[in-house]
């Protein structure tokens, strides 16, 4: 899968990380960027994100494809995105 690929609802980015979050959450067929998931759980951006990261982390299958991101510029959202949470600054 080439990545970032569109939201089919928003036209937004979606990128690697975001694509693991949607499957977290059961979504397979359908993947939705990060702002549309968190308005579809009636929650932040940031909350969603502290809601399923610590799930994403515990399943192998999740972290392995998480750390394929390597650094901050490889987010095709940053001004819009939760990329402090995402990459924190160290």
């Amino acid at each position: 899968m080439e990545f970032p690929f569109t939201c089919p609802k928003c036209g937004n980015n979606i990128c690697r990380r975001a694509y693991n979050i949607n499957l977290a959450l059961g979504y397979v067929e359908e993947q939705l960027c990060l702002s549309c998931l968190s308005k579809l759980h009636d929650q932040s951006m940031d909350s969603l994100f502290d809601f399923i990261y610590p799930y994403i982390q515990s399943r192998d299958c999740f972290k392995k494809e998480w750390v394929k991101m390597i650094t901050r510029d490889e987010c095709p959202l940053p001004d819009s995105c939760v990329i402090n949470k995402c990459f924190p600054v160290k």
